[in-house]
Order: C-alpha cells, then structure tokens, then sequence
C-alpha cells in the first residue's frame, strides 16, 4: 500500500506542476544558459504513448473499483506517465490459463496468470515471455530457490513471476494435538484419526519423495533421468504406505471429503490440504484449527519428512503482445513486494516474496506460515514438462490398490516394479 499511495501522490503533483504551468505554447527561456542555440519552439514535455493491455486474472481480482487487478493497474498509471493506457480485462482463473491462451496465442492476453504445472504447454506454444536483465534478476532477489525452479523451463530459462504458492500442509486440531505431536505422524496418529489422501497422485508421491527418490532429475526439467521411485527406495516407501493402511486403524484415507468432514466435526486429528480448504475449517474449529508444513513418517525405521508438491502461481507474458515493454513492466508491478501483499490484504493468498514472510499480518496467518513453511523446506518442485501426463495415473492406481488391499508386505517390490514401468513405458 505504501508503493500505491505514494505513487498516486506523486500522480497528483505532476498534475498540479501540468497546471501551473498553463496551456500556452509561448517560448520558454533558458535559464542561466548564454551559450543555448536559438529555437523557434518552446521545449515540451513528451507527449505519454497511448497503448492498450489486455490482462486476463481470476475473477475475484477484479470485481470492482476496489478489488486487486483495478488498484495495482492504477498505481502502475502513476507510475508510468509515459503511457496512456486503456485496459482490456478479462477473466482466467490460473487453472484455466493453458486451455485460454493456447487456444490462439496471437489473440490472447499481454499478460496473463497460470498455474506453474502448465508452463511447459504454455512455453512450447509461443505464449510465454523469457524472462531476463532486470525482470529476471527480480525473481531469482525476490523469491526462494524452490519458487524459481516452479518457473524454469527445461532450457534453464524462467518464464514467469512467482506471486503465490500452490502446495499442500497439514491442517489439525488443537484441542487434540500439540505443537509437539504435529512434527511426527506417528505422534498424530497415536492421539486420534488422521486423513491423507493416499489415492490422490498429488499426494502420495510425499512418501517417496521423503525416501530419497526422484522424479525428472534433482530439479524436475530432466525428462531422460525419468521417474527414480523403484528399487529399495521405492519399494521401502510404499511398505511404509501398506504398513499404515493395514496396520494403523487410525490412518484414513482422506479422499471423497472424509478428512474435511472429519476435522469439521472432530472426528479426525489431522488432514492434509491447502489453502482452498481454510474458510470452511476455520468456520468450523475457530481457533482450535492449526495448519503445519508435513510432518515426518518412519520408513524403513527411520524419521523421514514427508515432502509435498511445490508449485506456484505466477504472471506471464504474451510474446505476443504487440507492446511487449509496457506488459513486461506491468508484469513485474503485478508481482512486486507492494503488490503481493496488497493482494494479501484483499483476499488472504500468500505471498511468494520472502520478505514479505517477515510482514506481521502475513506471520500471523496460520496459512501463509504453513505454506512458507512447507516450500521451504517440506517440497519438492512440482515438474511442469509433457511427461508429467504419464505420471498421475499409475500413481493414483497405486494408491487405490494399497486401499484395496491388492498390495501387501509381500508383494511391494512386484506392484512397485509394475508401476515404474508404467510410469517409464513411454521409453525413458
């Protein structure tokens, strides 16, 4: 807000000094300056260039005067008196931006916001800008490591702005667990029920990934490493997995509602969500709901912290765009510190910028300390490349068939060598 009322105020004084000093078109004389060349016209202040941007952002950004999208393209106008701008607004939720822009690149927004998982479709299409020079430089000063890679192509490349995260955590109850018990699973499990989606490939892979395995190399742009979830590593998360569904009466498959519903009426101790889910619970428990990054979970007699996916949502580019200067400098605004808090103000999203971390409205926010927690040091780069596709399903099979009951201490390394297979068919 401070970025936004100062601008505004330096608005309207370069509209009062405009004023003072009148319309006329007479000479104006050089100052303390015998030696100027003579000049029949009087010198002038740039005439602002007249563009249009078009920006598609969820609707909640902008549904009226007051709403993120308006206030940020207002200060951007104060900040820019070079520009005349007509806005063209539209509406795209992150989730829809692959399907709306790649449509037809050409016709679609300057600048736009998507989630991180569809920026290899967006980059192979033509419709996202590389980012470099000061543009660059902003996001690898103002964002962590893990965020960046959210945002890198597999040319090394980073092709947007980082404005939220897009992880899961774990919610609980603190009239049931302790700050304590919400470290270990084991704990959690040992003072009531917990949910974890285990038929959900967004969540299961947590297991092995706590285990030391990989999915497209260390930073998830190598499609040739493929998916690394065999062997011993694999074979011991996934007994870890059958262990907890066989064995632990109290661990749940969260899946179909089970878990929200049973936070809401105290029937379960812990669910792991995102922040999508915090109005409903908070209703429900007030402030009895907690929320933490993912706990630690014994594999193979050992603690190992479970790691969640780590994505973003981020402002991009339209290479498109016919004035890519004004869209690249619009984007940058969107994304900056001023910006993404304001937009945390408004509608309570978490900030990418760690500064902003330090922010007391943002540490006070169980979500935001949660979800910067869990980039932090609880995830793992969620991979934006095509071959991603081939891995939700075989995921997902295994974890309805360990529910199912068709995978046993037994015959782990059998269904975990099936499942790599399905996973690495395509010929990686």
């Amino acid at each position: 807000m401070k970025k936004i009322i100062a601008l505004l105020l330096a608005c309207m004084m370069v509209v009062g000094l405009f004023a003072g000093c009148g319309s006329t078109n007479e000479p104006t004389p050089t100052e303390g300056k015998t030696d100027a060349p003579a000049t029949d016209a009087a010198p002038t202040e740039a005439t602002p260039e007249a563009i249009t941007l078009k920006v598609w952002a969820p609707q909640e950004d902008q549904v009226d005067e007051n709403s993120w999208l308006i206030q940020v393209e207002k200060a951007f106008e104060a900040a820019h008196p070079e520009y005349t701008i007509t806005w063209d607004n539209g509406v795209c939720p992150e989730g829809d931006a692959k399907t709306m822009v790649t449509a037809d690149p050409t016709a679609a927004a300057d600048v736009y916001m998507f989630a991180n998982d569809q920026l290899g479709s967006l980059v192979d299409a033509g419709a996202l800008a590389k980012l470099g020079g000061s543009y660059l430089e902003q996001v690898q000063n103002d964002v962590s490591t893990t965020y960046v890679n959210t945002v890198t192509h597999t040319d090394g490349g980073v092709y947007g702005f980082p404005v939220a995260p897009n992880t899961w955590f774990m919610y609980y109850n603190k009239s049931i667990l302790s700050e304590e018990d919400v470290k270990s699973l084991e704990a959690c499990l040992e003072k009531g029920e917990v949910a974890f989606e285990t038929t959900n490939s967004w969540y299961l892979p947590a297991f092995f990934f706590a285990n030391g395995c990989t999915l497209f190399g260390e930073t998830g742009t190598d499609a040739s490493a493929g998916v690394q979830f065999g062997g011993e590593a694999g074979y011991q998360a996934i007994a870890a997995v059958v262990d907890l569904v066989n064995n632990n009466p109290n661990f749940k498959n969260g899946a179909d509602g089970y878990g929200n519903a049973g936070l809401k009426d105290g029937s379960v101790a812990a669910y792991f969500s995102g922040s999508w889910d915090y109005a409903g619970l908070y209703e429900a428990l007030g402030e009895d709901l907690g929320a933490v990054a993912p706990p630690t979970v014994m594999i193979n007699g050992e603690a190992k912290q479970l790691k969640s996916y780590a994505g973003s949502k981020a402002v991009g580019v339209n290479p498109n765009a016919k004035n890519q200067k004004a869209a690249m400098q619009f984007a940058a605004f969107l994304a900056d510190d001023d910006s993404q808090l304001l937009r945390f103000q408004l509608r309570n999203i978490t900030p990418a910028v760690t500064a902003l971390g330090e922010n007391a409205d943002v540490a006070a926010s169980i979500v935001a300390v949660a979800e910067n927690a869990t980039m932090a040091s609880a995830s793992v780069a969620q991979p934006t490349i095509p071959e991603m596709n081939d891995v939700w399903t075989p995921i997902a099979d295994m974890g309805t068939n360990i529910i199912n009951g068709n995978v046993t201490a037994d015959n782990v390394e059998e269904m975990v060598d099936a499942m790599v297979e399905l996973l690495n068919g395509s010929g990686l």
